[in-house]
C-alpha cells in the first residue's frame, strides 16, 4: 500500500483520496475513474446528453459520476478527516454509501416503488490505519436505499428542483424499502424525510472508535458489478439543524415552515415528536439557533 494521507482538520464530510484501485473483470466499460467517487453524491446527471434529477426511480449514470467494480475489484478510499463513533450522529449512523441503485416503477412516469434494481453488492471493511481491516457485518455497499436529488422535484423532472435532498442526513435502519412496494412517489417522499438515502454504517457494529479508510471488494465469483458514487462522513447531529450545514439558521427555519402541520412519526421537523409541526417545534429552533 502507498504512503498514507497525514491527518488533518475536516475541511468536507466526502472521502478525499484514492488510496487502492483495481477494477476487477467485467466492470461497466467507462465507469473505471475511481476518482468519481471522491467528493459528494450527484443529484443531477446526464448534463449534455440526457439531463435529469437523480430520484430513487432515476439514478446518476454518467462514466463520470461513479465507478464501476468488476468481480474481483477493489476501491479503497481515505478520509482526511477522522469518522467517529458518535453517539450524537442521527441513528447513530457514521457513514453513508451511495451507489446506484433504484426503485422498479410499476406505473412509469407515475412513480410506483415495485422494486429495487442495481443493487449489486459489495463487501464494505473499514480500517482506522489502512492496514489492519474489519467487515462491515451485514451490510452491502452498492444497496438501499437508493439516492434521492431534491425534495421538491418529481421523479423524471428534467429541470433540477430548488430544495437539496440532504446527503448528511443518513435514513432510519428501522425503515425498510420493501414497506414501500406498491407506495406512490409522495409515499417515498416521506419515508425519506430530507435524507438523501444510501447505505448507512454504524461503526459500533464494526466495534471502532473511529476509521479512515474504508474498502469496498466484490467478490472474483460475483456475476453483479457495483457501482459507488460516494462516501460521507455523517457530522454530529443538532435536532434543529434540519438541513444537516452544522448550523441553526434561515434555511432550517424555511424547512420547517414548509412541513407546518400533521406529519408522519419520526418526521425531522416534529422536534418534539408529537406529530405536528408546530409553535412547539419553532421554539425548539429558534432555541438552538447559532449565533
Amino acid at each position: 500500500m502507498c504512503c498514507l494521507p497525514s491527518l488533518a482538520i475536516a475541511s468536507n464530510p466526502w472521502a478525499d483520496a484514492v488510496i487502492e484501485w483495481d477494477p476487477g473483470v467485467g466492470g461497466v466499460p467507462g465507469y473505471d475513474n475511481p476518482e468519481t467517487a471522491l467528493g459528494p453524491p450527484e443529484n443531477y446527471s446526464g448534463e449534455g446528453i440526457d439531463p435529469g434529477v437523480v430520484s430513487p426511480f432515476q439514478p446518476a449514470w454518467t462514466p463520470n459520476e461513479m465507478v464501476s467494480l468488476g468481480a474481483g475489484g477493489i476501491l479503497v478510499l481515505s478520509f482526511e478527516e477522522w469518522i467517529e463513533n458518535d453517539p450524537k450522529n442521527l441513528h447513530g449512523i457514521d457513514l453513508i454509501i451511495f451507489g446506484n441503485t433504484g426503485f422498479i416503477d410499476a406505473a412509469y412516469p407515475m412513480g410506483i416503488v415495485n422494486g429495487l434494481f442495481g443493487a449489486d453488492g459489495g463487501d464494505l471493511s473499514l480500517s482506522d490505519d489502512g492496514i489492519n481491516w474489519h467487515p462491515v457485518p451485514g451490510c452491502l455497499a452498492d444497496d438501499a436505499w437508493p439516492t434521492l436529488g431534491w425534495l421538491d422535484a418529481q421523479p423524471y423532472d428534467e429541470s433540477p428542483g430548488v430544495l437539496p435532498a440532504n446527503h448528511l442526513l443518513p435514513m432510519d435502519p428501522e425503515k425498510n424499502w420493501e414497506d414501500l412496494v406498491g407506495s406512490g412517489w409522495e409515499d417515498v417522499l416521506l419515508a425519506y424525510g430530507q435524507s438523501a438515502g444510501g447505505v448507512g454504517i454504524d461503526l459500533e457494529d464494526v466495534g471502532l472508535e473511529r476509521v479512515r479508510f474504508i474498502r469496498i471488494e466484490n467478490p472474483a465469483s460475483a456475476f453483479l458489478s457495483p457501482e459507488i458514487d460516494a462516501i460521507v462522513d455523517v457530522p454530529p447531529h443538532e435536532p434543529a439543524d434540519l438541513d444537516g450545514d452544522g448550523e441553526v439558521s434561515v434555511t432550517d427555519l424555511l424547512l420547517l415552515l414548509e412541513f407546518w402541520g400533521p406529519v408522519e412519526t419520526g418526521h425531522t421537523a416534529d422536534l418534539d415528536n408529537n406529530g405536528f409541526v408546530d409553535v412547539t417545534d419553532l421554539l425548539l429552533l429558534l432555541k438552538g439557533w447559532t449565533p
